[in-house]
């Protein structure tokens, strides 16, 4: 049984065409994390890439073929549709410093300093909503110790899409895996080995705190690399280390030919690009431009500010971020003082059905796994003396 919202993302509404930009503060990384090919947890930064472009031509010259190694690369393994938010949690559980993530309560329990936790990837698709009323989306929250806990469930329509991938959209995803091989690096400065197999499954993960609307966030994000000629160890970097460092995402897209294909890019990618570049701070986007045989042709630089200049006639990143902060609200309500790790709280959207979110609530269904919840319940007593 679904209850209603009055949470409406259609854009066109008067009130959220006029709405200002939400309060939020700059994002402050706060620690990372690595995962191999196997999705094992290492707390260093051992899959950390370097931004190393090609140094022997013009990067408007170029011949990147992305297609090399398709047949050879490893995808990432299938338990990875398993770990919902675990590698989260694990960060949270296995900090060398639980202070720094952890306030007593009045009544002496322990609670996160965060109103919320999940992956910067769910705030990106909360975000986006308002322009993409047409993709359903199902988000589970759990509120345990103070905190909710955000964690995205595939609908019916995505796991449908995903068994029905055809060979060129693997390829197609496959050609942004590859174009980081050709532009990032373990090493600075360095030439890439473009023959190695891209393994799919590694990845270099940031820890963000950041305030929206008055709600303090703790998110996880798959960073792409770091702009720097003096190389770090990994294994005892720092975080403030990488604070002083800039951090890039890496594109990739087809080199428009058509003005409808560069209204299309303006109208339907560059809102994702932007959402995920703001929540992490990131100001450079490093994107190549490929044909339709996956050639890299070219290499230009992006700053954000332009992104979102240029995409003003189609999209109000206002409009955006206060629709996610107005979700995050209504959660926030809808939860009220709820603290159970059991009991979660399905929001769903879906244009065809309701054109506001709805919630319902599940028993036995919860995505906080016992060793997290061991873990928080145990630290208590210590922490009290």
């Amino acid at each position: 049984m679904f209850t209603e919202t009055t949470i409406d993302p259609d854009p066109r509404q008067p009130a959220r065409q006029s709405c200002a930009f939400p309060t939020v503060t700059k994002p402050t990384l706060m620690g990372f994390f690595s995962l191999n090919q196997e999705r094992q947890y290492d707390a260093s930064a051992a899959q950390l890439k370097y931004l190393t472009l090609p140094r022997d031509s013009s990067l408007t010259e170029l011949r990147l073929d992305l297609n090399e190694g398709f047949e050879t690369h490893h995808p990432k393994p299938d338990s990875a549709q398993e770990e919902r938010i675990d590698m989260l949690l694990t960060f949270i559980r296995r900090s060398s410093d639980p202070r720094q993530l952890w306030i007593p309560q009045e009544n002496g329990q322990l609670r996160l300093k965060h109103n919320f936790v999940c992956f910067r990837g769910l705030l990106r698709l909360l975000a986006c909503t308002p322009y993409e009323w047409k993709t359903p989306w199902i988000v589970q929250a759990i509120r345990y110790r103070g905190t909710i806990y955000l964690c995205e469930k595939a609908t019916p329509e995505k796991e449908q899409s995903v068994r029905n991938e055809t060979e060129q959209q693997k390829r197609f995803c496959y050609y942004g895996f590859k174009f980081e091989q050709h532009i990032l690096t373990q090493e600075p400065a360095v030439e890439p080995d473009t023959s190695a197999p891209v393994r799919l499954g590694e990845e270099f993960c940031a820890m963000f705190d950041t305030t929206l609307a008055g709600h303090r966030l703790l998110y996880g994000a798959e960073m792409d690399g770091i702009v720097t000629d003096r190389p770090l160890d990994r294994e005892r970097v720092s975080v403030d280390e990488l604070r002083r460092c800039e951090f890039v995402e890496v594109k990739v897209k087809r080199r428009e030919t058509a003005q409808r294909q560069v209204d299309n890019f303006y109208r339907f990618k560059t809102k994702n690009w932007w959402c995920q570049s703001f929540l992490v701070n990131v100001q450079r986007l490093v994107v190549g431009l490929r044909d339709d045989a996956g050639i890299v042709r070219e290499i230009t630089n992006v700053r954000l500010n332009d992104l979102c200049r240029q995409s003003a006639r189609y999209w109000s990143p206002a409009v955006c971020m206060d629709f996610c902060a107005d979700l995050l609200a209504e959660m926030v309500r809808v939860l009220g003082r709820t603290d159970s790790s059991r009991k979660v709280y399905q929001f769903e959207y879906d244009a065809r059905q309701c054109r506001r979110v709805r919630y319902r609530v599940l028993e036995g269904e919860s995505f906080l796994p016992d060793w997290y919840t061991k873990y928080v319940e145990e630290m208590q007593p210590k922490w009290k003396d």
